[in-house]
């Protein structure tokens, strides 16, 4: 078991390595994948964040409690792509969605300790200097690299696990962004995620 369970932990390294250099490549392999230890690796790094963020700020709700709703969340994100994708085409499964969907949170999950370790290091407010201008740059120039390729992983998710065209898979997004927008907006209000996590 333990064996197995270290061979998992490379290939969850091993995949995220992949996925900056050969995106395309590496979702449609991870879109076959049966090894669900890979899943609960994941789930395990995205859980001990919410641990850390729990400790670095003050935040209203247990980790325990936002790591629930982040599951909640994805797990009905996941199941909406499902199901509309369906829909279209029969002979799709739902373990496709589940470990490309996974591995689409690395962008996501980079983003996040970034912005907590830099809020540690550099707490605002952060000075209007050449040196404090030159971090903003830098910042939302990562920020948008990390969004452009959060953007490509989702595309390629919804591609290799549903089985879709083009325009299709733009339609289940605009579906979904017709229900995220309003949950997005009421976890900000009841300060759960400022940003949702997904």
């Amino acid at each position: 078991m333990v064996s197995k369970i270290l061979a998992s932990i490379i290939i969850v390294f091993r995949n995220f390595i992949f996925l900056v250099f050969s995106p395309y490549k590496t979702l449609r392999k991870i879109s076959q994948e049966k090894d669900y230890s890979q899943l609960l690796i994941i789930l395990l790094f995205v859980f001990l964040y919410f641990k850390f963020i729990y400790y670095l700020r003050e935040p209203i709700f247990p980790a325990t409690v936002i790591f629930l709703f982040f599951m909640i969340n994805f797990l009905i994100m996941i199941s909406l792509f499902y199901l509309l994708s369906k829909m279209f085409y029969k002979k799709i499964m739902f373990s496709s969605f589940l470990f490309t969907f996974m591995y689409s949170l690395l962008p996501t999950f980079i983003w996040f300790v970034a912005n907590s370790l830099l809020f540690y290091f550099l707490p605002p407010p952060r000075t209007m200097s050449f040196l404090g201008r030159g971090f903003s740059i830098f910042f939302i120039a990562f920020s948008l690299s990390l969004l452009l390729w959060k953007i490509i992983l989702i595309y390629l998710s919804l591609r290799f696990s549903s089985r879709q065209g083009f325009y299709r898979i733009i339609f289940m997004i605009c579906i979904y962004l017709v229900i995220f927008i309003p949950v997005s907006i009421l976890f900000s209000f009841f300060k759960i995620f400022r940003i949702p996590f997904i």
